[in-house]
């Protein structure tokens, strides 16, 4: 018997390091998302600011500061000094890169800014970690589960209803491309070709304003060559579980949502009627209406 527990002790023991590892790589992987998002939305600024769109040059140099700082700033909780003036340069963006000052005065903004994002990559992911393929692909997989999502927020019926959700994917999706060209070479010809080719099909999807299910198809093939090629499965983002839960459970299975993953927004519970169909209630009547058989 005490050779058992102190097998089984052992096992806890060797266990706990794994298990923080696991941890502090999706804290890491979580944080390095932001500054990928917050690159892409740098994209989007310089052409807006190229095009002298200021209304979309302004949503996207206030994103980052409005949707995904706050998640930097948790990350960065022992490095206060650093984590103010990621929050002030982020803040200032909004004016030094407008078409209110020179192309050249908002090209320095924004230039200084990328320098900032690089500097909190190094303090909080680290080199080594950064340069992992692996990690890498993690990286592209949830910038492109995102694009999915604004992409679908954007158009309908062929028509971009939403320019600034549009420009989002976009961007999202430009990102996860360059980081892809970092690590291409490394790849078989034949496996890098192939995602080239689906890249490009996403790009045709998108000009042509496509359905947005084909457009999500298109980046699914993606996503599943760096599954494959990583050996770690995508993560839904966020983004797209508060965009279901938003959704009515009869929509999101039209979504391709399986009837047991249907998200209910935050004050609501997933339960399921006698028919099997799910459906989202408030928490407060839960056992109300399985008492009275209205859920299994």
């Amino acid at each position: 018997m005490n050779e058992i527990i102190g097998i089984f002790m052992v096992m806890i023991v060797l266990g706990i390091p794994i298990a923080y590892a696991d941890s502090d790589r999706d804290s890491k992987l979580e944080f390095a998302g932001t500054l990928e998002e917050t690159l892409g939305h740098f994209w989007a600024l310089e052409l807006n600011l190229d095009e002298n769109n200021s209304k979309l040059a302004l949503v996207h140099a206030t994103h980052p500061i409005s949707e995904l700082y706050d998640t930097m700033s948790t990350h960065l909780e022992n490095n206060s000094n650093f984590d103010e003036k990621l929050e002030q340069t982020l803040l200032e963006l909004k004016d030094k890169a407008s078409t209110n000052v020179s192309r050249e005065e908002a090209q320095t903004a924004i230039d200084e800014a990328k320098e900032i994002i690089r500097e909190a990559r190094g303090i909080v992911v680290g080199q080594e970690l950064s340069d992992e393929s692996e990690f890498k692909m993690q990286l592209i997989n949830g910038l492109l589960e995102t694009s999915k999502v604004e992409y679908n927020e954007a158009v309908v019926n062929g028509v971009i209803e939403e320019m600034a959700e549009f420009q989002d994917g976009t961007a999202f999706i430009w990102q996860s491309q360059q980081i892809f060209s970092t690590f291409e070479n490394e790849l078989d010809p034949i496996d890098a070709e192939r995602i080239n080719e689906y890249y490009s099909q996403v790009w045709s999807d998108f000009d042509s304003r496509a359905e947005p299910t084909d457009v999500i198809n298109s980046i699914d093939l993606i996503i599943q060559e760096f599954e494959e090629l990583s050996g770690i499965q995508s993560i839904v983002s966020d983004h797209e579980l508060e965009y279901l839960a938003s959704l009515a459970p009869l929509k999101q299975l039209k979504e391709g949502v399986e009837p047991n993953e249907v998200q209910c927004k935050i004050t609501h519970s997933l339960v399921f009627k006698s028919s099997g169909q799910p459906a989202c209630v408030k928490h407060s009547s839960v056992q109300k209406l399985i008492s009275m058989g209205w859920s299994q």
